[in-house]
């Protein structure tokens, strides 16, 4: 759907709850699937007892990931 040649390489980073009510997982996995096959870089993290939500212990991890550390 998008432009491929925008996706190739294009950083990504998804954190998603296996629990969450509004999307269901398997939409986070195939998304995740769909840009990874289009060439995006992504980074792609379950967490097994979470729903639309992420931990605040990963903020750290994020903000280096968004600063390229």
């Amino acid at each position: 759907m998008a432009d491929a040649e925008r996706l190739r390489g294009l950083p990504i980073h998804i954190v998603h709850g296996k629990l969450d009510w509004m999307f269901p997982v398997q939409v986070a996995r195939q998304t995740q699937q769909a840009l990874s096959a289009a060439g995006a870089n992504v980074i792609y993290r379950e967490l097994d007892d979470l729903s639309h939500a992420y931990p605040r212990e990963i903020n750290a991890e994020i903000l280096n990931w968004l600063n390229g550390t």
